[in-house]
């Protein structure tokens, strides 16, 4: 994705810090840090570690194309965004930022290094890029590299977090950025393949974190051309629901509810997809009534009990389905629930429980089609965006929106990815998801 600045359409992605106080000793231990942090190598990125004192802290995520930023106006705009999204964790007292570009396509002159095409190993860098004529790699930090270490040095001492360095990564080497001349900033051109073998590498592997290469797409399996005859069959069942207007009818329509939130609960609670198709079917029809939805969000993000006892405090279910669960209206619960749209809770979610509902929503998806594709792939897109992965949350709602550009909540959360809203719970340590919870699914 790009980043089309001074517009407000910084993609974010914030995620909490290990758990366990990490240390770093180098640049090394800094990539190793942000790459186990995210799950993934970032690419055409600007990734920055919140720091209190000497420990890493928050790593925030945006994209960043310098093709689409050329003035010290946009240079300000887009690090004035930055340090406000980095701001958000209020413990941090510095950072240091790292930028990631794709391997340079860009031409450079090498002709005044005594290197042209063709040229000898000793005109060309010893990893095969263009050479200075002395074996060394000539240094692709730019004019606009430069513009952004300034603005970034401004912002983010403004809003209290200075700037300790600004690292790049590119053409497989590590840069640093504003180096007065070369030799005199340690690791200065040194491979980036050394976060591999850095200490918060092996220590981090140790623990059982995983980095993975960036899915390019969504990362879900394509949805099903054609409902199945199962799929059809719950769907007009389940679209019957709530219109019965004799007493009969209400009480039937009570009991498919607690049918289906009891069948996703027993997802939610980690026994997996039922195997039956018919089952399965179920659980997809109920997304396409919006009270149900928000209520499997809710309930993913923290209890059955919870989420039912704040929906009928807000009346967007019926008292009896609370009741049928034991639990009560409460006020607290209903603020609780109308918090989780936006991960707005001080509460810490059930990242556990939420992990199952990604799961699930991936396992269904080759079987759904029409709405139902569009209700997983926007239950999928708020997990994501929930854990501060703005960019995988808006790569989800890009296939949504193409396939279905007006289904209500994709169009919601899609206004959310885009004008770079950052997850209330990805904001806050107490609340982010970690990287040990990342483990989980």
């Amino acid at each position: 994705m790009h980043t089309d600045l001074p517009d407000d359409r910084v993609r974010p992605g914030l995620t909490a810090s290990i758990p366990a106080p990490v240390k770093a000793a180098g640049v090394a231990d800094l990539i190793s840090y942000i790459q186990h942090t995210m799950g993934f190598p970032p690419r055409n990125s600007l990734a920055a570690i919140s720091m209190t004192g000497r420990n890493l802290g928050a790593v925030l995520r945006c994209d960043w194309d310098p093709g689409t930023v050329r003035t010290w106006a946009d240079h300000s705009a887009y690090a004035r965004q930055f340090a406000g999204h980095l701001g958000q964790d209020q413990r941090a007292d510095g950072c240091v930022a790292v930028l990631f570009r794709d391997d340079d396509d860009r031409q450079v002159d090498v002709d005044a290094a005594g290197a042209g095409e063709g040229g000898s190993d000793r005109e060309r860098g010893r990893d095969g890029e263009p050479g200075d004529g002395a074996g060394r790699a000539v240094d692709p930090t730019s004019e606009s590299d430069r513009l952004l270490a300034a603005a970034l040095e401004r912002e983010l001492s403004e809003a209290g977090l200075p700037l300790m360095e600004l690292w790049l990564v590119a053409r497989g080497r590590l840069w640093h950025v504003d180096c007065p001349a070369p030799g005199s900033c340690s690791g200065h051109g040194s491979p980036a393949s050394w976060a591999e073998t850095s200490v918060v590498n092996t220590s981090l592997i140790v623990e059982g974190s995983v980095v993975e290469e960036e899915p390019l797409g969504s990362g879900l399996p394509p949805a099903s051309e054609d409902f199945s005859v199962e799929l059809a069959w719950a769907l007009q069942n389940i679209l019957e629901t709530g219109l019965g207007v004799s007493v009969e009818d209400e009480a039937e329509d009570l009991e498919e509810l607690v049918h289906w939130l009891e069948a996703w609960e027993r997802v939610l609670a980690g026994e997996g997809l039922p195997e039956q198709p018919t089952e399965r079917a179920v659980l997809m029809a109920g997304l396409l009534l919006v009270e149900w939805r928000d209520c499997l969000l809710a309930a993913a993000s923290f209890t059955l009990e919870r989420a039912l006892s704040g929906a009928a405090w807000i009346g967007t279910l019926p008292v009896e389905a609370s009741s049928a669960f034991g639990a009560e209206p409460r006020e607290v619960n209903g603020v609780l629930y109308s918090s989780v749209i936006l991960a707005a809770s001080r509460r810490a979610p059930d990242w556990e429980r939420i992990a199952h509902l990604k799961n699930a929503c991936t396992g269904l998806l080759p079987e759904a089609a029409g709405p139902v594709a569009s209700a997983l792939r926007c239950l999928a897109a708020w997990v994501e965006w929930a854990r501060g992965r703005g960019s995988a949350a808006g790569r989800i709602l890009f296939e949504c929106r193409h396939d279905d550009p007006d289904y209500p909540l994709g169009q919601l959360l899609g206004e959310i990815v885009d004008r770079g809203m950052l997850s209330g719970w990805a904001a806050r340590r107490e609340t982010a998801w970690s990287a040990t919870a990342r483990r989980t699914g």
